[in-house]
């Protein structure tokens, strides 16, 4: 699992970059330097490629260049049952992991079952397992926000970009399909993979911190962004 960028100034730390809003207006000029994990669509944000690019919420629909995206630099992290809309553009610099009994489904986990990742908790989880394959410590998160009800009529209020995501209703009666509860839900299932992500990289001696610029995970030790960099 090589590097294909130039070498980031900080060989040991690595920065995973997910998706939720407290991204604008952030400097990320900053990661120039720095060993990125990004997380499925990394490229809306408009700045370098990350080193590794874990696409697992992908799709058919037409906001998947998979030319262009498959077309850059950086290494390639997609699930198995993605394979078949993969390989026809190629597959340089990719791998594909396994499902595993955690993703969907009843199963809850209590720790990452490495070297093959674990999926439950989606894109976040997955990038944190490898940047801990990788040998990257400490781990630093950023735009890790949870998130907030989103109703029919708003734009996309959980991701960077307002129209990252369409907002999902039923075919058949045109009610929304994440309510209230689901929300909540989808809240807890991801504060649960990372209580799972920073007991298991504690039990390797790895320390994973929070870089993120307000947000409502509490999960990992609060950092500045800002003071990683002076």
């Amino acid at each position: 699992m090589g590097n294909p960028s130039s070498p980031p100034y900080n060989l040991m730390r690595a920065f995973v970059v997910c998706t939720g809003p407290s991204l604008r207006g952030m400097d990320l000029s900053r990661l120039d330097d720095e060993f990125v994990i990004g997380i499925n669509r990394y490229n809306l944000l408009g700045i370098r490629d990350p080193d590794w690019w874990v696409l697992c919420d992908i799709g058919r629909d037409e906001l998947w260049d998979w030319p262009d995206i498959l077309g850059r630099k950086s290494e390639f992290l997609f699930r198995e049952h993605d394979r078949p809309m993969i390989e026809p553009y190629g597959s340089r610099n990719t791998i594909f992991i396994p499902m595993c009994e955690h993703i969907g489904g009843e199963h809850t986990p209590r720790q990452w079952h490495l070297p093959t990742p674990c999926e439950y908790g989606g894109g976040a989880s997955i990038a944190l397992q490898l940047a801990v394959t990788l040998g990257k410590n400490p781990i630093y998160l950023i735009g890790a926000d949870l998130y907030r009800y989103r109703g029919p009529d708003d734009p996309d209020v959980n991701h960077f970009d307002p129209a990252y995501c369409a907002y999902k209703r039923r075919k058949s009666t045109g009610a929304e399909v994440v309510g209230p509860a689901e929300w909540e839900r989808l809240n807890d299932r991801l504060i649960w993979a990372h209580e799972i992500a920073r007991s298991s990289a504690e039990e390797m001696g790895i320390e994973i911190l929070n870089a993120t610029r307000g947000g409502a995970l509490e999960v990992f030790r609060r950092v500045s962004f800002e003071d990683l960099f002076t």
